[in-house]
Protein backbone atom coordinates (compact mmCIF):
# COMPACT_ATOMS: atom_id res chain seq x y z
CA UNK A 1 0.00 0.00 0.00
CA UNK A 2 1.18 3.43 -0.75
CA UNK A 3 0.06 5.34 2.14
CA UNK A 4 1.79 2.05 4.43
CA UNK A 5 4.98 3.04 2.68
CA UNK A 6 4.93 6.42 2.85
CA UNK A 7 4.19 6.60 6.58
CA UNK A 8 7.07 3.90 6.60
CA UNK A 9 9.65 6.28 4.85
CA UNK A 10 8.18 9.36 7.37
CA UNK A 11 7.03 11.70 4.63
CA UNK A 12 3.77 12.67 6.53
CA UNK A 13 2.60 14.79 3.88
CA UNK A 14 2.13 12.22 1.77
CA UNK A 15 -0.46 10.93 4.37
CA UNK A 16 -2.25 14.22 4.06
CA UNK A 17 -5.55 14.44 2.72
CA UNK A 18 -6.34 15.73 -0.74
CA UNK A 19 -10.02 16.84 -0.13
CA UNK A 20 -12.79 15.18 -1.75
CA UNK A 21 -12.66 12.63 -4.56
CA UNK A 22 -14.99 14.55 -6.23
CA UNK A 23 -16.64 18.45 -6.31
CA UNK A 24 -20.75 18.12 -5.16
CA UNK A 25 -22.91 18.18 -8.66
CA UNK A 26 -25.83 19.17 -6.90
CA UNK A 27 -27.12 22.46 -8.44
CA UNK A 28 -27.97 25.70 -6.38
CA UNK A 29 -31.86 25.13 -7.27
CA UNK A 30 -31.16 21.22 -6.66
CA UNK A 31 -30.09 22.26 -3.21
CA UNK A 32 -33.10 24.63 -2.46
CA UNK A 33 -35.50 21.46 -3.01
CA UNK A 34 -34.04 19.33 -1.05
CA UNK A 35 -33.89 21.91 1.92
CA UNK A 36 -37.21 22.11 1.33
CA UNK A 37 -38.26 18.75 1.22
CA UNK A 38 -36.26 18.51 4.38
CA UNK A 39 -38.43 21.19 6.12
CA UNK A 40 -41.36 18.92 5.46
CA UNK A 41 -40.41 16.21 8.33
CA UNK A 42 -39.12 12.73 8.08
CA UNK A 43 -42.39 11.67 8.53
CA UNK A 44 -43.76 13.04 5.22
CA UNK A 45 -40.89 10.35 3.42
CA UNK A 46 -42.06 7.94 5.41
CA UNK A 47 -38.81 7.69 8.24
CA UNK A 48 -40.49 6.71 11.86
CA UNK A 49 -38.29 9.10 13.70
CA UNK A 50 -36.96 12.68 13.96
CA UNK A 51 -33.73 12.16 12.86
CA UNK A 52 -32.70 12.76 9.74
CA UNK A 53 -29.02 10.69 9.00
CA UNK A 54 -26.57 10.96 5.88
CA UNK A 55 -28.09 7.48 4.86
CA UNK A 56 -31.55 9.12 4.81
CA UNK A 57 -30.42 12.87 3.10
CA UNK A 58 -29.19 10.56 0.05
CA UNK A 59 -31.91 7.95 -0.18
CA UNK A 60 -34.21 11.96 -0.81
CA UNK A 61 -31.61 13.19 -3.11
CA UNK A 62 -31.44 9.69 -4.85
CA UNK A 63 -35.38 9.67 -4.82
CA UNK A 64 -35.21 13.07 -6.94
CA UNK A 65 -35.84 15.37 -3.96
CA UNK A 66 -32.88 17.63 -5.15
Amino acid sequence: MRSRRAWREGDMEALRSAGPATSPSVTDAQFAALEEELRKGQATHGFDDERYTLARVQTLIRAGCA
